[in-house]
């Protein structure tokens, strides 16, 4: 079955070997196979309890090869198996490297190295009360050209919780534009939205510090980002896609991942401190998501004052991380 569905992964739904494997190994196709763009779900899981194999579909595939791909009606997007995952062998599988259930911590390690991924890795909230790990998860390439790994997760109760076969995805840590919503860079130049703005001062910030992965076109952007030839956006139009993930950055990615989605554990959170600086009526930072904060923010234009008031802020956090990790830190 391994080697199966190794060969499914990618396919939308609707794809003929898709519905065959569904309806010869005891799950149910879906009802609704299609996705709208109006709901808040962009994925679902396909569940075979029996056999201990979970499938999941997803419409927004965060890779550079995978786009989305439009159904019959504008707003309805065919989603594609991107992860599957195992929970048992009662179907029977052979994973790679002859590995199985009855596998122990020391066995996986001999075999596949040190973890890909360690619980604290993701989040210090996600260590037990003694200070262990939760859980440790290993991801290996299997096929580098349609960007297929496979993997396990091995948890503090000594089991392997899983076994995995999945497209090498990242979820992004922030948006500029969302092609779900037809948006464009063009939508992206033209819109008046502060927290979009923020992102794209972040970005100056990490080009100007060189954190940014850059290929020989980016390279010359960047270049001239920094010498203020060029706005950031323009970084942003050669990338392509409304999103940036982890995998563009090339340095200090342990911080910029726990600033952006306040994973440090001490809820430090650089949508919040940017916001804080600039609202001064308490109600509003008390809500600063709310339709009166946001249409006071919005109004913040990107300049070089406000730049320089929100670089200063990310060197504040960055030097706090880098010595005490947030645990010493304040809310602005």
């Amino acid at each position: 079955m391994f080697n199966t569905l190794k060969d499914l992964v990618g396919l939308r739904i609707d794809d003929e070997k898709i519905i065959s494997f569904i309806e010869n190994n005891g799950f149910k196709y879906p009802k609704k196979p299609f996705i709208s763009n109006r709901g808040t779900d962009t994925s679902y899981w396909v569940e075979n309890k029996k056999l201990g194999v979970d499938l999941l579909f997803e419409a927004r595939i965060y890779l550079d090869n995978f786009s989305l791909i439009q159904g019959d009606k504008k707003g309805i997007f065919v989603p594609a198996l991107s992860i599957v995952r195992w929970y048992n062998n009662k179907s029977k599988t052979e994973f790679p490297l002859g590995l199985d259930f009855n596998a122990d911590f020391e066995s996986l390690k001999m075999k596949l190295g040190e973890p890909t991924l360690k619980s604290s890795e993701i989040s210090p909230i996600w260590l037990n009360d003694d200070g262990s790990e939760s859980f440790y998860r290993w991801k290996k390439p299997l096929d580098d050209k349609k960007d297929i790994v496979w993997g396990l997760e091995f948890n503090d109760s000594q089991i392997i919780k899983y076994f995995s076969l999945e497209l090498d995805t990242a979820k992004p840590l922030f948006h500029f534009y969302y092609e779900w919503l037809y948006e464009s860079f063009e939508t992206f130049l033209s819109s008046k939205n502060f927290y979009r703005t923020a992102d794209l001062m972040f970005l100056q910030w990490a080009i100007e510090k060189d954190f940014v992965k850059t290929n020989e076109q980016q390279s010359a952007i960047s270049k001239d980002i920094k010498e203020g030839k060029l706005p950031a956006t323009e970084w942003v139009r050669i990338l392509k896609r409304g999103y940036v993930t982890e995998e563009d950055f090339s340095a200090e990615v342990p911080f910029i991942h726990a600033y952006i989605m306040n994973l440090s554990g001490h809820d430090i959170l650089f949508t919040r401190d940017v916001a804080y600086s600039f609202l001064e009526n308490a109600e509003l930072k008390d809500n600063y998501f709310g339709k009166a904060a946001e249409e006071q923010l919005n109004k913040i234009v990107y300049n070089e004052g406000n730049y320089a008031k929100v670089k200063s802020i990310i060197d504040k956090r960055l030097a706090e991380y880098k010595e005490h990790k947030f645990s010493k830190s304040k809310q602005m």
